[in-house]
């Protein structure tokens, strides 16, 4: 889809109107007209902060995609389990009161994937329904009839399984996916202001730390290979098919300003739901970065990412420097340098499994 921002008009302008209106956004008078200006831009900006995704008050694909799910309703259509998934504001409310009546559908994402299937069917059966994963009119009259109980919408915290504590038994047969961000060519990610790209240094810092959970027996897999480039959905699906425990996502920062300096870390979440796993790992990996790094702490945060929304496992998206800064891409070019955030990574997630 073409980008829509301010300036732009048409149907497709109208149409993303009408979704904000109806999501409450004020676009002032005449509401709907099809022309993108300066209420519009407002609108769209405040969508998406509600929504974690990036502010920029555009639409393009991700905006467009979140803006389309949000105005499901339970009730608008039946929803059950094809290719691709159903996805909407209305999966996300019937995973919220899943996990309300103790039935574990995971992340509350808003994908209707084989997990929240098996979650209906074993409230259908616990209701008395035939369990067939489908959310039609029977089974939402079901829901209403609990109505009293839903009204409490409390989130169920489903804790790891228990493993050994030890060091080395803890990494033992996990499977750990390793994310290089971006791919050269043809897609370098940012630029450093003498030529050090982005996804190059993602990849070293990326088998540094492969390396490392590999000597106590963890199963690394990377999401692509050196000088590769694979888009989201090829990344995301390989992480999800084989199985993965935990899923990290490696990109460095980057700003028009130079000066822009630290490490920042990133978790899922939206403006009603947190991955706790995600919020937790992300915390214990970034701990170990600032102090180690000793650059400024840019905090963690929980975003909205696709990398991090279509992931089915604990999965954290981390940012140890800007690369556009240019003492911080002078740091990325040592080689000591990069070992020591490979090992930041490494210590966060066996203090994270250590935890769990």
């Amino acid at each position: 889809m073409r980008l829509i921002k301010k300036g732009c008009r048409g149907n497709d302008v109208a149409d993303i109107q009408r979704r904000l209106s109806k999501l409450g956004y004020d676009l002032g008078l005449p509401g709907p007209d099809g022309f993108f200006e300066n209420l519009t831009e407002k609108a769209v900006k405040m969508f998406q902060q509600d929504r974690g995704l990036l502010v920029d008050g555009i639409v393009g694909q991700d905006t467009w995609h979140e803006l389309v799910e949000a105005t499901y309703r339970l009730g608008d259509r039946d929803i059950y389990l094809r290719e691709p998934f159903f996805r909407g504001d209305d999966v996300r409310q019937l995973q919220k009161w899943l996990n309300t009546l103790g039935i574990n559908v995971g992340p509350v994402d808003g994908i209707f994937g084989p997990r929240t299937k098996r979650a209906v069917e074993e409230f259908q059966l616990s209701t008395g329904l035939p369990a067939d994963g489908i959310v039609g009119f029977t089974t939402l009259q079901a829901f209403e009839n609990l109505r009293s109980i839903l009204a409490a919408n409390t989130h169920m915290n489903f804790p790891l399984r228990e493993e050994d504590s030890s060091s080395i038994s803890i990494f033992q047969k996990r499977k750990i996916v390793i994310d290089f961000g971006h791919g050269f060519p043809p897609d370098s990610g940012a630029v450093g202001p003498t030529g050090l790209k982005e996804s190059e240094i993602c990849e070293d810092l990326g088998l540094r730390f492969g390396n490392l959970l590999e000597l106590l027996g963890t199963k690394v897999f990377y999401t692509r290979k050196k000088g590769e480039y694979l888009d989201l959905k090829q990344r995301v699906g390989f992480a999800n098919k084989i199985g993965a425990d935990l899923f990290l996502s490696l990109h460095l920062n980057s700003s028009a300003n130079r000066k822009a300096e630290g490490t920042c870390s990133y978790y899922f979440a939206t403006s009603d739901y947190c991955s706790h796993k995600g919020k937790k790992l992300a915390l214990a990996i970034h701990k170990e970065l600032v102090e180690v790094l000793k650059r400024k702490d840019d905090r963690i945060h929980g975003r909205n990412f696709g990398v991090l929304r279509e992931t089915r496992m604990t999965a954290v998206l981390t940012e140890p420097l800007f690369i556009t800064n240019p003492d911080e891409e002078s740091l990325l070019r040592e080689e000591d340098f990069r070992q020591q955030i490979a090992v930041a990574f490494f210590d966060g997630v066996k203090n994270f499994l250590h935890s769990s």
